[in-house]
């Protein structure tokens, strides 16, 4: 199946894995039951699945020993391109938002305990976010085949400000849209200052920095409080990043890691934490719900994981013309995520999302990135880049930013209580005990036309595109 050595050897962590998970699969539940009804299978099922990780890390080391080597013989590039686009990026944006703008309402559509604790992991899969931001950042402004970076690295000020407000103006303009049901919710319950206060940290995205009012009015948008941190962090950090050789980047991506597993580790260790499934509990079910969202919403965090998207990027832009890397098929890694997010939702591993994210599924999430962009550029015309470029993904790569900003507002207009019982009599709210509802069809619908909406009437707009260029060039002006 495998002829060349190389790739074998490769995939021997990922089938390893594999391994693990259908040993792990036997424990199961026959109705996917809670995983306390699993007894010890979740115990046994968590230590196949790390002892799997743990040999994949190993073979990653080796791997990186055996390239270091080869990597010493070769000649510097003395010539470099422009990359090519990466469309295959651009859909799977689409597909993390899906996930998770699913995940934010899910609940409100089924009581199945399968399908809630599979759709609910959105504190896991919202790291690939930051990944993948680190990972178009350091694409487009480092340099192809050499270690340096770009003209648009030398100006911080330059580089920060037109990335912010590619997404702010849409931010300001759906807060505004909803304003009158923010306030109302806020006055209603909390007074008036308090509704100021919330508007004004959501203005100017500062949600981050708060751990206790992250999710405050436009609540999926504390990730765009923690993303405008790392960016402007990040031209500084990629100057340094686009100098190293693929063996210092490969240590920066290990230290990235064990930083950001060790405040996870602590949290798991202070709050007896370890085994829970955070997206299925609530401020009252919750151990200590304030450290968990310290955590979940540190913008340092998301440094972190911008970062280790960054770094990951290098080591691909810089494989030699003429020793390509065999790294092996990116279904592999894809596979693999789905199935720790499965086990995790039968009970059969049992980590919980902090863990999981930055010990299993970030690692994963990198290698499976790093293995689309080689299958990208290569000419052999690799599946699955050839799948994530068809045009319907195209289409909703297209709209995931406004698909993103618009169904925290969309769900709490049919889902909220306060909001709901006001505007529809009551709440639109109706969990079936085996399947999905069919409103939430129509919640999906509803956040799709007007994710279209916003895309051709604002964000492609020639009259919004010269204003906001205007706001940028004066701002810009202003901080330099």
């Amino acid at each position: 199946l495998f002829p060349m050595p190389s790739v074998m050897r490769k995939l021997k962590g990922t089938l390893l894995l594999g391994a693990a998970l259908v040993l792990s699969s036997s424990l199961w539940a026959p109705a996917f039951g809670e995983a306390s009804s699993l007894g010890g299978g979740g115990a046994m099922g968590t230590v196949a699945l790390c002892v799997a990780m743990g040999v994949i890390y190993g073979g990653s080391w080796k791997q990186s020993q055996a390239l270091r080597e080869a990597e010493s013989k070769l000649a510097e590039v003395t010539t470099s391109g422009k990359g090519p686009r990466i469309g295959a990026l651009d859909s799977l944006r689409f597909v993390l938002i899906a996930y998770i703008a699913s995940g934010h309402f899910i609940h409100t559509a089924t009581k199945n305990p399968f399908l809630l604790r599979m759709i609910t992991q959105i504190n896991v899969v919202v790291g690939a976010f930051f990944v993948i931001s680190g990972y178009v950042a350091a694409y487009t402004t480092t340099t192809l085949g050499q270690r340096k970076g770009t003209e648009r690295l030398d100006n911080a000020v330059e580089f920060v400000v037109p990335r912010v407000m590619s997404y702010w103006t849409l931010h300001m303009v759906v807060l505004l849209i909803f304003s009158p049901m923010f306030l109302y919710v806020d006055v209603a319950y909390s007074g008036w200052p308090t509704a100021l206060w919330h508007g004004f940290i959501s203005t100017f995205m500062l949600q981050a920095w708060f751990p206790t009012s992250a999710e405050v009015w436009n609540a999926p948008t504390w990730f765009l409080s923690a993303l405008t941190f790392a960016f402007l962090a990040l031209p500084y950090c990629l100057r340094v990043l686009a100098t190293q050789k693929k063996e210092q980047l490969r240590r920066t991506l290990v230290i990235l890691t064990l930083v950001s597993l060790v405040p996870k580790i602590a949290y798991s260790s202070d709050l007896h934490s370890w085994g829970i499934m955070e997206g299925m509990l609530n401020a009252k079910t919750h151990p200590n719900y304030a450290v968990f969202n310290s955590l979940r919403f540190s913008p340092l965090g998301a440094l972190l994981e911008v970062l280790m998207g960054a770094a990951a990027c290098r080591l691909v832009m810089l494989d030699h013309p003429q020793a390509p890397v065999p790294s092996g098929p990116s279904m592999a890694p894809l596979l693999a995520m789905v199935a720790v997010l499965g086990l995790r939702a039968t009970g059969a591993v049992q980590l919980n999302d902090m863990l999981t994210r930055s010990g299993i599924f970030i690692p994963l999430w990198i290698m499976f990135l790093m293995r689309i962009h080689r299958e990208s550029v290569s000419k052999e015309g690799a599946m699955l880049p050839q799948l994530l470029c068809k045009k319907p993904l195209v289409f909703l790569g297209g709209i995931s930013f406004p698909i993103f900003v618009v169904h925290g507002p969309v769900g709490q207009l049919f889902y909220k209580k306060a909001v709901a019982t006001a505007v529809w009599g009551q709440n639109m709210a109706s969990p079936q005990a085996v399947g999905i509802h069919w409103f939430f069809l129509v919640y999906w619908l509803t956040v799709l036309v007007c994710a279209q909406i916003l895309q051709k009437c604002f964000l492609e707009s020639p009259h919004v595109k010269k204003a906001s260029k205007t706001l940028e060039k004066g701002i810009v002006r202003m901080l330099s």
